[in-house]
């Protein structure tokens, strides 16, 4: 338990100045009208042999504290508030007077920065697996060696159903509509493959993928709407021809959704038959854990004889 007890603390010291900044924003920032310019989106590949991605939203303004030096802020937004805002408007914003390049929406608390924060980092579920299983092995080795090896057997049985369950095709519906390719990003490795900048050696062990996939970025104004909308859509590699950015292509929406707009005539297998991708990993881990389990019971057995 001190071990988890420390890894908490270390989490909680590292994300303290930051907490407490933005705690300090919220309570004594100073607030200024603003004029959105501009909104943005990036789209990130997670790099999973199952497909994922996530998306920043922003609002670009503009307001006199900044005005005189010719620069602007970068607001990010839920996608409530991008929806919401377009150029034109005029909105209130939150900044820190010593640098009020750093400003946020005025009524954006912590609380919600935070829960994003929280929702992205748990958003892989291999991760959210690996965490939690790492800690019941140490909450489990700290009471019997019957224990250790049941909290395997179920972290075990947890990854085989939660990480590798069938994955059915999407299929597009809706509306048929022409589309311009706003971004392609190839996947054909998990987990993404880095590198050290001196050394330029792979830190990670990257695997290519079975069925390789695109990530596609594609931008149309839907039936009923002013301003146009950026959908995601994941396909097997090369099952649809010049996917290039600038390309025109057929894609199918539901007008309550837009953004799910999917394209027309593409494949999607590698969701299916990627999905065992991770396996040796998972048991692997489980493996290591199990018998790390064990070892620290043996050697506090150990100890225990020797005492006198």
């Amino acid at each position: 338990m001190r071990l988890l007890a420390r890894v908490i603390l270390y989490v909680l010291l590292l994300a303290a100045p930051f907490v407490a900044a933005s705690l300090w924003l919220d309570a004594h920032g100073e607030t200024s009208p603003a004029t959105v310019t501009g909104k943005r989106e990036e789209i990130r590949p997670e790099h999973e042999p199952t497909g994922g991605w996530y998306s920043h939203r922003y609002l670009e303004v503009e307001f006199p504290r900044l005005a005189a030096s010719g620069l602007g802020a970068s607001l990010q937004v839920d996608s409530a508030e991008f929806e919401a805002y377009h150029p034109g408007d005029r909105i209130t914003v939150r900044y820190f007077p010593c640098c009020p390049i750093f400003a946020r929406l005025d009524g954006r608390t912590t609380r919600q920065v935070t829960w994003e924060a929280v929702r992205e980092f748990g958003s892989d579920p291999l991760l959210d697996w690996a965490l939690l299983g790492a800690v019941a092995m140490i909450v489990a080795a700290r009471i019997a060696s019957v224990v250790v090896v049941g909290a395997g057997v179920a972290w075990l049985v947890a990854g085989l159903v939660l990480l590798f369950p069938a994955r059915l095709p999407r299929l597009p519906a809706g509306d048929e509509t022409g589309a311009r390719v706003a971004g392609v990003a190839e996947v054909t490795e998990s987990p993404r493959r880095t590198q050290s900048r001196s050394s330029h050696t792979s830190w990670s062990r990257p695997e290519l993928l079975r069925v390789p996939y695109t990530i596609v970025q594609l931008r149309f104004v839907p039936a009923g709407h002013v301003d146009s909308v950026l959908a995601v859509d994941e396909v097997d590699q090369a099952s649809v021809a010049a996917l290039a950015p600038g390309a025109v292509v057929r894609v199918r929406y539901m007008s309550a959704a837009p953004r799910e707009a999917m394209l027309v005539g593409a494949s999607r297998t590698f969701r299916q038959r990627n999905r065992f991708h991770f396996l040796f990993l998972v048991l692997g881990w489980v493996g290591i854990g199990t018998a790390a389990g064990l070892a620290w019971r043996l050697r506090g057995r150990r100890r225990a004889v020797a005492v006198p």
